[in-house]
């Protein structure tokens, strides 16, 4: 019995396409407007503050986004409160990744590539358990292994996954930057 399935949605949204080089315009001039990077866990590149979905101009990308998540959630059994969506920009200069990390406080973590040129580092999933983490047996997909699985994504894909499966970005190769949006949907808890 495989007792503990993980899944991953991984989504064409293609007809976004025709916003894609308005997109990395606009984050092209946030970098350059604040050049200083907002931190987390990239490394030799740039990210934003996660208020990418505040702009106007990314409301097509967060809705089709909030349809994603909604079937996801629909899939899993919807949670019991209401969430919102949150992204920031996240470019990679060459020689920029992003470190093994998860998105505590999260409900479902993901990603949307606007640009991935040659030599783009590749998307890394880990099984987080310590129990396979430090299993002697390592390998995708083994049973009772320690797993990497590594995606190839495509511009115009969105990957989805729980936030605390852990994720890292594989080192950029190539000199024009690597650009992608992650995105969060956290949980809205009512205050009263």
């Amino acid at each position: 019995m495989d007792l503990f399935p993980t899944r991953v949605w991984t989504v064409d949204l293609a007809p976004l396409n025709g916003y894609l080089s308005d997109w990395i315009a606009a984050i092209e001039a946030m970098r350059k407007a604040h050049p200083q990077a907002a931190g987390r866990s990239n490394r030799g590149g740039w990210n934003s503050e996660a208020t990418l979905f505040n702009d106007a101009l990314f409301a097509p990308l967060q809705d089709a986004v909030r349809r994603v998540v909604d079937f996801a959630f629909a899939e899993m059994g919807p949670p019991t409160y209401p969430y919102r969506l949150q992204a920031w920009a996240n470019v990679h200069d060459g020689g920029g990744y992003n470190t093994f990390h998860h998105h505590a406080g999260a409900l479902l973590s993901g990603c949307y590539y606007l640009r991935l040129p040659q030599g783009s580092g590749k998307l890394t999933l880990r099984d987080p358990r310590a129990g396979a983490m430090l299993s002697p047996w390592q390998g995708s997909l083994r049973p009772n292994a320690g797993s990497e699985i590594s995606i190839d994504p495509q511009p115009g894909q969105l990957v989805l996954f729980p936030n605390w499966l852990e994720h890292a970005t594989q080192t950029h190769e190539g000199e024009t930057p690597r650009v992608s949006i992650p995105i969060n949907a956290t949980p809205i808890f009512d205050t009263n």
